[in-house]
Formats: structure tokens, C-alpha cells, sequence
């Protein structure tokens, strides 16, 4: 904490030292038509950024001086400018691009963020959001059809869902917003309800994860890019489809010449979830299952939420490069249909959520001294959930229910009846330090405090009741790492070294007398590792790193929910050493180009953390040793920038490698783990349009398949073959068409998802949706 307080002193009083820093901005046209989505950079630098759909771009925070504007694309001649930024905001206005009739070869000036975040030496995939922002998607659905990607849902949208990446499941992938960890943030920064309109692009890092996302990560980590570049915008978006699901955003921002900046937000979601599954019946004539399926509307699946933020504060001051107060507020409810599998029905149970989230963001380029950079974010958290499970009733999957006599004081899905609320109040606050000296080496160092505090209430207890004392949950995470970058930056190389801390504190009820008791944990265990990367050929990377590191327990994993989900005081910290090797390849053959990315993994973690159904209920358990051995690949060709193919393919093969106290293998060595896909594939076709017609009209067309082969419900050494629960095979297929016109400005899609109406499976085999239709009207306006 001391460190925290020295670090915000430091802010503070940073403006007295301060260089001068301002804005360069400007819009690209060929004639009187704006140049879109093409790369704008200072020579020599790493301010790049791309233009968007009105060809207008801002180039922040750069430090008074002479520099070369440069800007190209593969169907205007190169760009070239003088500057001079002598003043806090300098317009460059409207600037001409003269156009060629054709080009067997392009050079490229300067990279996309999205490419650079690409050749990084760490196994990581960055996904841009521009061309899905029209579709009437979330993130989750976007993440899905990624390399190594799959995420698993117990029903629509909304709905509860478990993230795999790359062999790695849960907890043990980590989600950040602008580099900052949503573990504090409630069900308000779900992927599977945030809107795409506002999202830049996706980094997925797969295994080994850079220290500035400052996190107890074990496989993984994706981090949501926010759109910051555009400096006034207005972003409005209605989308309707099947099941009654209606989703609405609204996003802008604006900045004053004064630098002056106010951000809001505002998203909703609501859907019936109402779709057909396939049930076996209980026969009340015979009192047996029926063995034949029959459809029926699921009817207590509900999913509403709403979400604002407000942000506000400066931007290019001579004492702050970015500084930003905001506050966040969210509500969500949610009808609960199921326990962890489909056996027992409700009619009436549901949950509520609401939070308030206040927000700090301090960023300062060159401080004290040139190349020496800070970034500070904070937040406090205040969440309510309650779980109301009241009804005295009997439920079937036809909706059909009966009332209780003899056990009218226990609820449909608890044992007695329940009203159980539980407060969590948390606080983050995250400092990252980056110093650049000369240009081939980089140091960064990163602190990451949080705590969690959990208190519960209930009025119609029966028992003694989790979290009447408050159960705290306490991490710091420290890293530091070191970057050199040799012949012309070619061969980079990072080394990092970390260190976990935390401590717990759980009431629990014993097993034994019934008492409450309290029980302590602390851990503090150290982590380590190098990644490293070499172009061989200008379009080809070869990259390895290595990781020696923890992941942490999580409140509610050791915690429980006071519900359905139980408590384990003895959970132990995730441990695995990460091997990653692979190679990225792109380049241009005239109007072709051709990119493949590969990737091998190889991973032995111990006391992996592993939900366990027990019933209607589950626990967190660890599972001794496992051995992941996981490949992927991905490739892709587009032409003239028109269409584009893509396929990539997952193979992951998860062990156990447990032993037993003795050293002996355990009955269940070397079993794959069970209720995980361990071959799944997706392919996509893009079609869009050249800006054609008198209102500069574009249209599109996208088409996705994914494949998932058939893996076992259970261990698959246990049981017969004819007593085995099997997940079948699954292929599905959607298909989207859009169009824009006025540059951008009005666009509407239709959408089609699981075209063939295929059926599908996640979870515990929980059935998902069927066929869908849907439409979304998006109105885009930037200056």
C-alpha cells in the first residue's frame, strides 16, 4: 500500500517535470471520398493509428517536435507530410490521396496494432472487431470462432458459461478491459453480454501472458481493447431476433479543443431464452421416463440487463496524458431453469445482481524523464446478488407443476426454502511503470492489489448461514520484466520474473458439531519465465516461450455461493509450467495474401481446479497432475481485399497424471479428462464490397462453420460402452449479410445462427439454442 500511496504522490506531482505533448489529427480523402481503415504513422515512431470509416484520424499524446506524416494503401501512392507540432492540437485538415491504377506489390509503411500485437514473441492471436461491428453479435460469439477458443454455455444469451482456451478451462483464462482484470466487476463485464460496437479489437494470449496485464494467470488470458482513438463519435445500435431478444447499445464520446473529454455508454440485453429442447418425459400413467424425446419450450430462462458508464476528465495535459474519473452501474436478472444438469426442473427460482462500480485512470507519457511512462488505475466495487427460491411447488419440463405437501419448506432447487443475498464490496488498483532505454531494451514493472470482502444475509434461514461473518479474499501480484531487441528488431526477447501473495479468510460450518469456525489461508509462491521470437524472412516469425507460474483460488471457488455451489476451504493454488512453440507467416503475392499461424503447447499443471457436479450441487475440487498436449493452426488467404477464407483447427489431448500416496499411478492415469472437447475446428468465408454508388454503399456477407467432434460426459476408463454418456458430434452453421451506406453512417444486418436448426450440447450436456434470426440497425457518426 505504501507503494500505491508513493506511486499517486508521484502523479501528483509529476506536472512540474512534465514535457509537452499534443495531437495531431487530420482526415484522408481520395477526391471527395473518405479513405477508410488505412494506417497513418509518424517515421521513426510508434504513433500509428487507422483511420476510420470517414478517413478521419487522431494521433495522441506525442511529444512536441518535426516529424514525417505517412500513410498508405494498397490503392493510393504513398503519402508523405512535414509537421511541426508546436501546440497542444494541431489540424492538419483535409488531406489528398492520389490514386493508382493498379500495384503488383505492396510495401507496408507502418503496422496495424492489430498485426504488432501479432508479432509479439508470445503465442497470441489479435482479433480486429472493425468488420464484425454491424453484426448482431456480443463478444463470446466472436471469440468462439477463434483458434483454440471454446466456450461453452448452459443455454442462451445470458446465460452461465465456461471459457476453454488452448487446454486450459474456467479461472485458469483470465478477461481484462483495457488491461485492467474484471474479476472485481461483476456479471456487468460478462463477454457474453457486452456488445462488439465499442470494442476495437481482442488479444488472446495463449499460455505465457506479458506482465503489464497483471493477473495470477495460469493458461491464458484475453483482454478487451476499447475504441480510444476516435475522438467524437456517436454509436447507437438496436438488435432484435428470435426467442423475444432484443440488445441495444449506445456509445459516444466527446473532446473539446481544450482536451476536455466526456465518455458514456449504455447497454441492454434482454431475451425469453423461450427455445425447444428435447426432453424424456416423465410418464405420470406408468411413473417411468418416457424413452422417447419430446420438444418443449423451456419457460423460466429469462435473461434482462442494463448497463451505463460515464466517464470523464482530460486528455494531452502537461501533467496527465490521460486522466479519467467514471462510474459504472449495472442490474441484471436472470431466471434459472436448471441445477448443474437437466434432471430436475424449475419453475420460479431466479437471481438478481446489481452494482455500482466508481473508476480511476491516470496515464503519463515521459515522466521525469523521456521514455519513462506510468499508468494508474483504480476501482471500488459494491455488488448485491440475491437468489430468491420460494415456490412450494412441483415443476415438469411441460410447465405443468404441482404443490407441495409434506416438504413445503424446502425450495425447488435448495433444501428449504431461500431469500439468500450476498453483499461483495472489492477493490482493484493496478500501477504499471515502462521505461525505454535507447532502443533495444525495455523494462516494465506492474503491482496488482485486490480484495474481496463477502457478506450474506438471509431472512428465511434455516441453518446456520454462509457469510454472516465476512469472508475475505485478499491478492498482490508483482511482476517485473526485461525486453532486448536486436538486428533492426528483429529478434526480441523478454525475461520476467513474478510473485503471487495471498490470503483468505472462510467461515464454515463443521461437518462434525454444526459450529462456525475460521479458517485462515496464505500462499505466497513465485513465478518465471522467457519468451522470445526471430523473423527469419520478413514474412516469417518463429516464436518460444516458457512459464513457470500460479493461479490463485477465486472468492466464490473457495467460497461456494451459499447455494448450489458448496465451499472448499482446502482448495490449493494452480500450478503449471507452460511450453509454447510455434511460427507466423504472411505476405502479400500481388492482390493475394496468404497468413498462417501455428502453434504447439505442451503444459503440466498440478492441482488443477475442476467444477464437480455432486447432484443439483458442485464443488470445486483440484485434481492432483495433468499433461496437456495441445496443438493449432490457422490459415488464411484473401484476395484484393474483397473476400477472405479462413480455417483453423484445435487438438488438445488433457491427461491425468495423478499419482496416488504411494507414487503408484491412480486407477484413472492417463484417462483423457472427461465433459472436454479435445478436437473442434471452425471455418468462415467474407465477402465485402468496394464503396460503390452515388451514397458510397457497401455490402457483405459472412458465413461461419464450426465443428466440434463427439468426447465423453464422464472418465472414459469407467463404465461399459453401452453405459457411457456421450456429447455427439456437433457442426454448426451461421450466416449474416450487411449493408452500409454514406461511408459507414447507416448500416443494417440480418443474421441466420445455427442455419440447419443442428442440435447442440455444452456443459453437462445442456441443450442450446436452435435456429435464430436476427436484425440490427446501427447508426455510426465521427468527427
Amino acid at each position: 500500500m505504501k507503494n500505491t500511496l508513493l506511486l499517486l504522490f508521484l502523479v501528483i506531482s509529476s506536472h512540474f517535470l512534465m514535457a509537452q505533448q499534443g495531437v495531431i489529427g487530420g482526415k484522408l480523402l481520395d477526391g471527395d471520398q473518405a479513405v477508410p481503415f488505412i494506417t497513418v504513422g509518424l517515421e521513426g515512431t510508434s504513433f500509428v493509428v487507422t483511420t476510420d470509416e470517414n478517413g478521419a484520424f487522431r494521433i495522441p499524446n506525442v511529444p512536441y517536435g518535426k516529424y514525417v506524416l505517412k500513410a498508405h494503401s494498397s490503392e493510393h501512392e504513398s503519402f508523405e507530410k512535414p509537421v511541426n507540432l508546436d501546440q497542444p492540437e494541431l489540424e492538419l485538415g483535409a488531406l489528398s490521396l492520389a490514386k493508382i491504377a493498379q500495384i503488383d506489390e505492396v510495401t507496408i509503411l507502418a503496422k496495424s496494432k492489430v498485426q504488432e500485437v501479432k508479432e509479439q514473441p508470445f503465442a497470441v492471436e489479435s482479433i480486429d472487431m472493425k468488420p464484425v461491428q454491424n453484426l448482431n453479435l456480443n463478444v463470446n460469439q466472436v471469440l468462439n470462432q477463434s483458434t483454440g477458443v471454446r466456450i461453452r454455455e448452459s443455454g442462451g444469451l445470458g446465460s452461465d458459461f465456461v471459457f476453454s482456451l488452448s487446454g486450459f478451462t474456467g479461472n485458469q483464462v483470465r478477461f481484462f478491459v483495457d488491461g485492467l482484470p474484471t474479476d472485481v466487476m461483476g456479471r456487468s463485464f460478462s463477454i457474453n453480454a457486452i456488445p462488439v460496437n465499442n470494442v476495437e479489437r481482442v488479444e488472446i494470449y495463449k499460455g505465457v501472458v506479458p506482465i503489464n496485464l497483471g493477473s495470477d494467470v495460469l493458461g491464458g488470458a484475453v483482454n478487451i481493447v476499447t475504441n480510444n482513438s476516435v475522438r467524437n463519435f456517436l454509436d447507437v445500435s438496436y438488435g432484435y431476433g428470435s426467442f423475444n431478444t432484443h440488445q441495444a447499445s449506445l456509445v459516444g464520446r466527446y473532446t473539446t479543443k481544450k482536451g476536455f473529454l466526456v465518455s458514456a455508454s449504455a447497454f441492454y440485453n434482454y431475451s425469453d431464452n423461450d427455445f425447444k429442447v428435447d426432453i424424456n418425459l416423465f410418464d405420470k400413467k406408468t411413473g417411468k421416463i418416457d424413452e422417447n424425446t419430446t420438444a418443449v419450450r423451456r419457460f423460466n430462462d429469462a435473461f434482462k440487463s442494463a448497463t451505463g458508464m460515464l466517464e470523464f476528465g482530460v486528455v494531452n495535459k502537461k501533467w496527465a496524458d490521460r486522466l479519467m474519473v467514471g462510474l459504472i452501474a449495472n442490474t441484471a436478472y436472470k431466471e434459472i431453469q436448471q441445477g448443474a444438469n437437466m434432471t430436475i426442473v424449475a419453475g420460479e427460482v431466479h437471481r438478481t445482481e446489481t452494482s455500482l462500480i466508481p473508476t480511476l485512470k491516470y496515464e503519463k507519457n515521459n515522466l521525469f524523464v523521456k521514455n519513462l511512462s506510468l499508468k494508474v488505475s483504480g476501482l471500488y466495487s459494491t455488488i448485491e446478488q440475491q437468489t430468491v427460491d420460494t415456490s412450494s411447488r412441483i415443476y415438469d419440463w411441460a410447465g405443468n407443476h404441482t404443490d407441495k405437501l409434506l416438504s413445503n419448506t424446502s425450495g425447488e432447487l435448495n433444501w428449504y426454502k431461500t431469500l439468500y443475498t450476498f453483499n461483495d464490496q472489492a477493490a482493484l488498483a493496478v500501477a504499471t511503470l515502462n521505461y525505454k532505454l535507447g532502443k533495444y531494451h525495455q523494462f516494465t514493472l506492474n503491482n496488482t492489489y485486490s480484495r474481496m470482502r463477502r457478506v450474506g444475509s438471509d431472512p428465511l434461514k434455516v441453518d446456520p448461514l454462509p457469510f454472516e461473518d465476512p469472508n475475505i479474499l485478499e491478492k498482490n501480484f508483482t511482476g517485473i520484466s526485461y525486453q532486448l531487441k536486436l538486428f533492426r528488431d528483429r529478434w526480441t526477447t523478454s525475461v520476467f520474473g513474478k510473485m503471487f501473495n495471498m490470503n483468505s479468510i472462510l467461515y464454515k460450518s463443521d461437518d462434525d458439531t454444526g459450529d462456525i469456525r475460521r479458517m485462515d489461508n496464505r500462499f505466497q509462491l513465485p513465478g518465471y519465465g522467457i519468451a522470445t521470437s526471430f523473423f527469419v524472412l520478413n514474412y516469417l516469425q518463429l516464436k518460444a516461450s516458457y512459464e513457470n507460474t500460479y493461479r490463485l483460488p477465486e472468492g466464490y471457488e473457495v467460497f461456494g455461493d451459499g447455494l448450489l455451489q458448496l465451499p472448499n476451504p482446502d482448495l490449493q493454488p494452480e500450478k503449471s509450467q507452460n511450453f509454447n512453440a510455434g511460427f507466423l507467416f504472411g505476405k502479400r503475392f500481388g492482390k493475394h495474401l496468404v497468413n498462417v499461424d501455428f502453434n504447439y503447447m505442451y503444459r503440466l499443471p498440478e492441482n488443477l481446479i475442476r467444477s464437480v457436479a455432486l447432484g443439483i450441487t458442485s464443488r470445486y475440487e483440484n485434481l492432483s497432475k495433468a499433461k496437456v498436449n495441445c496443438l493449432e493452426g490457422a490459415v488464411s488467404y484473401s484476395w484484393n481485399d474483397l473476400f477472405r477464407i479462413e480455417f483453423n483447427a484445435t487438438y488438445q489431448n488433457i491427461l491425468n497424471a495423478s499419482l496416488k500416496d504411494n507414487g503408484e499411478p491412480d486407477e484413472l492415469y492417463m484417462d483423457r479428462l472427461p465433459n472436454a472437447p479435445y478436437l473442434f475446428g471452425n471455418g468462415s468465408f467474407t465477402f465485402n464490397t468496394k464503396q460503390f454508388g452515388k451514397y458510397k454503399q457497401r455490402f457483405g456477407f459472412t458465413w461461419t462453420t464450426s465443428y466440434i467432434e463427439e468426447f465423453y460426459l464422464k472418465w472414459p476408463s469407467l463404465g461399459s460402452l453401452s453405459s457411457k454418456f456421450i456429447i455427439p458430434r456437433q457442426v454448426v452453421s451461421n450466416a449474416s449479410v450487411s449493408f452500409t451506406s454514406h461511408a459507414g453512417r447507416y448500416n443494417i444486418s440480418f443474421s441466420c445462427m445455427n442455419l440447419f436448426d443442428a442440435m447442440c450440447y455444452d456443459n453437462f450436456r445442456i441443450q442450446k439454442p436452435g435456429r435464430s434470426f436476427n436484425v440490427k440497425l446501427r447508426y455510426y457518426l465521427s468527427k
